[in-house]
Parts: structure tokens; C-alpha cells; sequence
């Protein structure tokens, strides 16, 4: 059995969304200080890194984060590699995505970028378009990763935010920020536990188990 961590490590300085700030890490206590311990005090956005989107990110009144169903969140997925330019769609899904499938994770030139973990931030990505949202929402599909802060294309497609909309109000769990540059495309067993928190959005530590 093999484990890949496609999580981003939460650090200062690490690449977030547009002109979000990035994550603080400030000592309370300290050894070093006479302190019987090393505390620390964290202050990061819901959004950042490695996080899933409940439905509350864009549906007023949706669940929070707490609120994810576990099932959805654990058990085998499949991971595609893209290599276009383009953004998914639901043609490519057609022809690519198993038939059983429950979770889809998308491995696209995105992951390349997470070589350098501070890099300037870009609109210039690959993503999840309208087409193949309805897609995965009339196939059943639990759940959704991209590897890059967002899943919605950006320029004139992301008006009124379709790609999210439609997952989320069917109750697909969206993932963003995974960093898939060491997993091949296959069968996978999905772990997936982002915090327990009742908010809009929550950071997670993702695992895929190759057996």
C-alpha cells in the first residue's frame, strides 16, 4: 500500500487566492522563553490551501463546512489527467471518466505550478467548465478535486459562477488546491478531512491510498 499527501503545507508566504492574505503562524509560548510548552496562535482563510467548498461558499443559507456528508468525503475515486489548454468539459468527461465512478480528481497543467508553493498567483488555469459541472451532477458524481484554488474558469465563463453553483446545489463537494504532480492517473482510495468547522469554506489534509 502506497500514500500520496496531495495536500499544500499551510506556511507563510504560500500562494492564495487574488489579494487574500496569506496564513500567520505567531508564537504564544515558547520554551525557549522559559514556557513549559511551544504554543502557537494560527490565522490563515477558510479558502486557503488545500480546502473544500460546501455548499454555503455560494448558496445563502447552504451547509457549512461541518455540515459535509463523510460519505462523500471517503471511498475510491478516480484521477484524470488533462493535458489541454482548455477547461474540462463534459465532452471530455464523456470519454474519459469511468463509468462507476463516485469522486473525480483532475490532474491538469495546474499541478506544475505547486513546484514553487509562493509563486504570483494566476488566473491563467485550467478548470471545471458549465458543460461538465451538469455532467458530473447527472452521473452522480459525490465529489470533485482541481488542482488549483478554484474550479470555476476564469474570464467571461465565470459569470454568475456556473460551474460552482450547479455542484454545489446538487450537494457535490468540491476540492481545490490539491497538488497531484507525484500521482498517476488511476484508481485510487480517497481520504479526504477538511476541519470540522462551521464556515463557509475549510482547509483539509487529503490522502490518496494506491493499494
Amino acid at each position: 500500500m502506497k500514500v500520496h499527501d496531495v495536500s499544500l503545507t499551510v506556511r507563510p508566504g504560500m500562494t492564495t487566492w487574488g489579494d487574500e492574505p496569506g496564513p500567520t503562524i505567531t508564537p504564544l509560548r515558547r520554551i525557549a522563553s522559559g514556557d513549559s510548552a511551544n504554543v502557537s496562535t494560527i490565522c490563515l482563510g477558510d479558502h486557503t490551501g488545500t480546502h473544500v467548498d460546501p455548499p454555503l461558499h455560494f448558496i445563502e443559507g447552504g451547509a457549512a463546512a461541518d455540515a459535509l456528508p463523510v460519505d462523500a468525503l471517503l471511498g475510491p475515486c478516480a484521477v484524470l489527467e488533462f493535458e489541454g489548454q482548455g477547461n474540462l468539459s463534459a465532452e471530455y468527461l464523456d470519454r474519459s471518466a469511468p463509468q462507476d465512478a463516485m469522486r473525480l480528481l483532475f490532474k491538469t497543467r495546474n499541478s506544475r505550478r505547486w513546484s514553487d508553493p509562493t509563486h504570483h498567483f494566476t488566473r491563467d488555469i485550467t478548470a471545471v467548465d458549465a458543460s461538465a459541472a451538469k455532467w458530473a451532477v447527472a452521473h452522480g458524481i459525490r465529489l470533485v478535486g482541481i488542482d488549483y484554488l478554484t474550479i470555476e474558469p476564469q474570464g467571461p465563463e465565470k459569470a454568475g459562477y456556473p460551474t460552482h453553483h450547479t455542484l454545489l446545489a446538487a450537494g457535490v463537494v468540491i476540492v481545490e488546491g490539491l497538488d497531484l504532480r507525484a500521482v498517476q492517473p488511476g484508481a485510487y482510495e480517497l481520504v479526504c478531512a477538511p476541519l470540522k468547522i462551521g464556515a463557509d469554506g475549510a482547509p483539509a489534509r487529503v490522502f490518496l491510498v494506491e493499494r
